[in-house]
């Protein structure tokens, strides 16, 4: 009753990880390729050989495309949709398997932030709930080149959205420096008009709201540091030079 559609690129750190974690919920998982040169199609095509998982390439159409498409091969009546470094909890897939699935509903999942082996529980981090799980019929992700989400399409009456309580783990940084040259793409992704007071506007307001509104300095100097990286993100969304 359960697809579960995830995209991947050079993700052999973690991609059996998510597998195998998906496994013990979906009916069938559908993979969608980039052009991963690591071992990442031999990870998932060793799975696949007891699994109903089913592997494709496709040559990057953005993130919100590239989750479309994944979407689109879905043949169940529910899909959940990963990336390929987020990994269901067992928690998660007990509180999945409890849910009735007859009824009109979607949901959001929590996701837990970890970059290497520790969870950043302050600054906004979490519980970051995201909508990930819905009838396939009324499944899409949004059009926007980074940070895309999904939305509910085609039907003409409101849908409860639910929030799930336990997490979706997101091991997406080995390390503080795999974060901030993931960041410094989304900002040329996320640009807009070019603005030096506004960017510098940004940056203040973002590394204090990071930093202490949401406790980000209850992480001690990673906090600190994580506060940054999103000031200077904001800074590079809204000042650029080429």
């Amino acid at each position: 009753m359960i697809s579960i559609a995830i995209i991947c690129k050079n993700e052999e750190r973690i991609i059996e990880k998510c597998l195998n974690q998906a496994k013990k919920l979906a009916d069938e998982i559908i993979v969608v390729d980039s052009g991963s040169t690591d071992k990442t199609p031999a990870i998932v095509q060793e799975i696949a050989k007891n699994f109903d998982l089913k592997f494709f390439f496709q040559e990057w159409l953005g993130y919100a495309g590239q989750k479309n498409f994944a979407l689109g091969l879905c043949n169940q009546s529910w899909v959940l949709s990963l990336d390929a470094d987020e990994v269901l909890s067992d928690e998660l897939i007990a509180e999945i398997k409890a849910l009735d699935l007859n009824l009109h509903r979607a949901y959001k999942i929590p996701r837990k932030l970890f970059i290497g082996e520790r969870f950043i529980r302050w600054g906004g981090y979490y519980p970051d709930y995201q909508l990930r799980l819905a009838p396939k019929n009324l499944a899409r992700f949004n059009d926007r080149p980074v940070h895309e989400s999904m939305i509910l399409i085609g039907s003409t009456e409101e849908i409860p959205i639910i929030k799930l309580k336990n997490p979706i783990n997101h091991y997406s940084y080995a390390g503080i420096e795999d974060l901030e040259r993931a960041f410094d793409n989304y900002a040329v992704l996320a640009r807009k008009k070019s603005n030096l007071v506004l960017a510098c506007l940004k940056f203040i307001f973002t590394f204090v709201n990071k930093y202490f509104f949401q406790l980000g300095i209850l992480e001690g100097a990673l906090g600190l540091r994580l506060a940054l990286v999103h000031a200077n993100y904001t800074f590079k969304k809204y000042f650029w030079n080429n």
